[in-house]
This record gives C-alpha cells, sequence and structure tokens, in this order.
C-alpha cells in the first residue's frame, strides 16, 4: 500500500506498481473495453496501467464536472475522467446499445472519491447485455460483478443510476 497521501486518510490505496501488477487480463473477456477513472494529474500514469494491462486507450468516454472547485497545483481541479480503452486484438463488445451517450456530467460529489451512480447508468446503456466488472466498488449494483475492500461502504439505494 501507498502511505504519506491526504487520500490515506479516506481509504488504503495501491501504489503504481502495484496497479500495474494486478492480473487484469485473466479477468477480462477477449473482446471488452475497459472504463477507467482518473484525475488529470494521474492521466498519463492511468494510460501506461491501460497500455500495460493489454488495452489501447481509445478516448475520454466520460467526463464529471464536480462542481465544486479545489485547489490544485496549476488550476482548480473540479473534473474527473473516465477513461476508455479496447482490449488489444479484441473486438468492441456487441451487440452494442445506445452511441448516443453524453459524455458530460454535472453532478455535486458526495464521499470522498464517491463516484456518481449515472455514470454506471450509461455504460449499461452503451453496454445492455454485456458482463460488467467494478474493480474498487465501493457499492453492489445488480448485473455487475465488483471487487473491492469497501464494496457496499455506501449501503444505500443508488440516487440516480449506475457505474
Amino acid at each position: 500500500m501507498s502511505s504519506g497521501s491526504s487520500i490515506e486518510k479516506h481509504y488504503s490505496t495501491m501504489s503504481h506498481q502495484e496497479m500495474l501488477d494486478m492480473d487484469i487480463a485473466s479477468l477480462a473477456n477477449p473482446d471488452c473495453l475497459l472504463y477507467m477513472w482518473t484525475t488529470s494529474t494521474h492521466m498519463k500514469k492511468a494510460i501506461e496501467i491501460g497500455d500495460y494491462w493489454g488495452f489501447d486507450y481509445k478516448v475520454v468516454a466520460f467526463v464529471w464536472d464536480k462542481v465544486a472547485p479545489v485547489t490544485g497545483y496549476y488550476t482548480m481541479g473540479q473534473t474527473e475522467f473516465v477513461l476508455c480503452f479496447k482490449r488489444r486484438g479484441g473486438q468492441i463488445p456487441k451487440p452494442r446499445g445506445s452511441r448516443g451517450t453524453r459524455q458530460m456530467l454535472v453532478e455535486s460529489k458526495r464521499e470522498h472519491s464517491r463516484k456518481p451512480d449515472e455514470i454506471r447508468r450509461r455504460i449499461e446503456e452503451m453496454h445492455p447485455t454485456q458482463s460488467k466488472l467494478e474493480m474498487f466498488a465501493r457499492v453492489s449494483m445488480p448485473g455487475w460483478d465488483v471487487w473491492g475492500n469497501e464494496v457496499d461502504k455506501f449501503n444505500e439505494e443508488p440516487t440516480s443510476g449506475l457505474f
């Protein structure tokens, strides 16, 4: 586990190397997409991790405007991003759902690092029949396999959808 970060006041973290060492290839279907949350300061590392796991970066799938800015080193940050990767050698999973899903979401943040349920709902809209796995999950949701040491930390009904 990483140490010395203010994030650890909220939850334990993994180092960059520990993330690289995760055997995601054994969990992923041959034809699949990987959606990965990141912040602007960790964008390069997120793309490196996806590449190391055997996925090619394709696009910023979603942008979450958390409404309230926080002081950063360069600008007032208030966004997080969901990057989309395609498994190397694989195809976009079929059948496809909606291709008109909106990229931008403006929704106030909740507890530290808790992601908006709406992003999960949008992914379901785009991939309604595919299997889904959420790593580092904080809630379990119908139709999703979840993994994480805080699953069901926020044990309540979703407020606006799913991730």
